[in-house]
């Protein structure tokens, strides 16, 4: 359950970056598309179960190395990411871009 509450608590403490998203990409600064908290819930599932189809999940699956948290914003934000790197864009109400890893904080 910690994980569930690090996740909820890593996803309001992040902010926004897209206000400067030209200044970040002149700078090469690294971006990542995580998933907003403020999202319906039931968009979030179903831009991940849409997004299940199009690219290979296993890693947020039962056994996956990105299962836990096994909660849906840590699940969503990875199929979010998993877009803003294919397609160069952060599904707007779904996500926002930061420049915080979120994979570095899950890690610590």
């Amino acid at each position: 359950m910690i994980y569930g509450i690090r996740s909820f608590l890593l996803g309001i403490a992040l902010c926004s970056c897209t206000e400067n998203s030209e200044l970040i990409h002149e700078k090469k600064i690294p971006t990542w598309c995580v998933a907003n908290t403020g999202a319906p819930l039931d968009q979030l599932q179903a831009f991940l179960d849409y997004g299940c189809h199009v690219y290979e999940c296993s890693p947020i699956q039962t056994g996956g190395s990105c299962f836990e948290p096994n909660v849906l914003y840590g699940h969503a934000s990875w199929i979010l990411d998993k877009f803003y790197r294919e397609v160069k864009s952060c599904q707007k109400g779904l996500g926002f871009i930061t420049t915080t890893n979120p994979y570095a904080m899950h890690l610590s």
